[in-house]
């Protein structure tokens, strides 16, 4: 699938579908966000019409969609249509659907793509994607999506010796439906948190609370406001989705804590943060959670007091500045200069002593640079320590962090997220024998060549897995 940088980028993969394609079949294009977008908008269901004629059509990003009229009409989505209890259906001036669906994942789910992979797909694409890991110098990830199948594919592959990358795999958890059925859920999961072994063990549990920033059904502590043209909307009212009940996410919480799991979440706005480190705390008084290493995946807008409350939980946070860089000026724009001072604030984190990992947030694309998102370790850490937007602006410079921390929050502080800093995450006698040789000195090369960096040869387990001079 080629990069989508406009409408016109978009308008031209759905013509090139529509000539493939079966006639019924509807053409999917994933991971489409405004902010990213050269118009700074969402397309309209008629710019999709123009370009799939009478055929179905959805620009998605997982957290909303813009459906074309065809698929509109397919799911009898019209003027009259009610507004669903998990999201948004979003109308003109005359009260016609403009296509753009907020949230909704129950009324979406039939228009997605769920065409299935067969295990043969999955192995191939699991170990393209760990030789391109390699590539940039990585030696152990965090998968944050899977469930049994995913697994089942990392274990075929392990049993194999087939892994070049070391995994930590976070299993997902549906919060639909009631408390009970959500601990059913997870009483039912066979493993728990640490089994396995160094190439590949079972992580945490997982939930999504709302949606994203990107696409504005992030769920904030107060409205975004008026200034909301690049999500498509206009409600002064509206902060967002939570994506679950509350009652299910603090019953997960409980359950985590029960049978001794850890626990993450998807939380990208500051209300969402809020709820769930209401949820952590509830769990730590029945059973303490300080040493089960719970996490905020992505955590956005942590202000002073969630700052405060996580570091009195032991929580960890695990964040990624590629959304500083991309999205951050878009971002601006809604919500404002003073609410974007607690926005990926990493430097009043590392001064709380809250534990912060580096990611990539990495979901679509084997360009290490230019995927959905970028996964290269260096341009990572040069972001989170120039706070340098895409603009070529430095926003919020007061939460720069120094080099010495942005290469923890990849190595030593990504390793303790996942319970390993006594085997990897540095250079010592006894760990693993996992490390990169790069092409520039770190600590003392400009400050713009960091982005640059490259890796010249890497090795896992005492075995150089890539190697530059023979491009594999």
């Amino acid at each position: 699938m080629p990069a989508i940088h406009s409408i016109a980028d978009l308008q031209a993969y759905i013509r090139k579908q529509a000539a493939s394609l079966p006639p019924e079949q509807i053409i999917f294009i994933p991971k489409v966000y405004s902010t990213r977008l050269k118009e700074r908008r969402y397309p309209t269901r008629y710019e999709l019409d123009a370009a799939a004629g009478n055929r179905p059509a959805v620009a998605d990003n997982g957290y909303a969609a813009v459906l074309d009229s065809a698929l509109l009409a397919r799911l009898a989505i019209t003027r009259d249509t009610s507004q669903p209890s998990d999201g948004k259906i979003i109308k003109d001036h005359r009260g016609e659907p403009t296509g753009l669906i907020l949230g909704a994942p129950g009324l979406l789910a039939t228009v997605r793509n769920t065409t299935p992979h067969t295990f043969d797909e999955r192995l191939w694409a699991l170990k393209s994607m760990q030789k391109h890991y390699n590539q940039v110098g990585l030696t152990s990830v965090i998968d944050r999506s899977e469930g049994a199948e995913g697994f089942r594919a990392y274990e075929f592959l392990h049993q194999r010796r087939e892994l070049t990358v070391r995994t930590y795999v976070t299993w997902v958890v549906n919060l639909q439906g009631s408390p009970q059925q959500v601990r059913e859920r997870i009483e039912a999961i066979p493993l728990l948190t640490g089994w396995g072994d160094n190439w590949l063990r079972v992580g945490s549990l997982k939930a999504f609370l709302d949606g994203g920033i990107l696409v504005g059904t992030a769920y904030l502590r107060e409205p975004y406001g008026s200034n909301t043209e690049v999500y498509g909307y206009e409600d002064p009212t509206y902060r967002g989705v939570l994506g679950a009940p509350k009652e299910n996410i603090f019953e997960m919480a409980r359950v985590a804590g029960e049978l001794g799991w850890q626990m993450t979440a998807h939380v990208t706005g500051g209300g969402s943060l809020d709820v769930l480190l209401d949820a952590y705390e509830t769990a730590d008084k029945e059973k303490s959670i300080r040493d089960r290493r719970f996490t905020v995946t992505h955590g956005n807008f942590p202000n002073p007091q969630a700052i405060a409350r996580a570091k009195r939980l032991g929580v960890v946070f695990d964040c990624q500045p590629a959304w500083h860089y991309f999205d951050g000026p878009a971002v601006k724009e809604v919500l404002g200069p003073l609410r974007m001072r607690d926005f990926q604030p990493f430097r009043s984190l590392f001064d709380a002593g809250v534990v912060v990992a580096g990611g990539s947030d990495h979901m679509i694309g084997f360009d290490a640079r230019k995927a959905i998102n970028p996964y290269h370790p260096f341009l990572g850490m040069w972001m989170a320590i120039t706070r340098q937007t895409i603009d070529g602006t430095d926003m919020e410079p007061e939460q720069k962090i120094s080099r010495e921390e942005a290469l923890r929050m990849w190595t030593l502080n990504a390793a303790y997220l996942s319970f390993e800093e006594n085997t990897k995450g540095s250079i010592e006698p006894g760990k693993l024998a996992d490390f990169v040789v790069i092409s520039k000195d770190f600590l003392s090369c400009a400050v713009d060549e960091i982005k640059e960096i490259e890796a010249l040869r890497t090795v896992v387990d005492g075995k150089v897995v890539y190697n530059s001079s023979y491009g594999w």
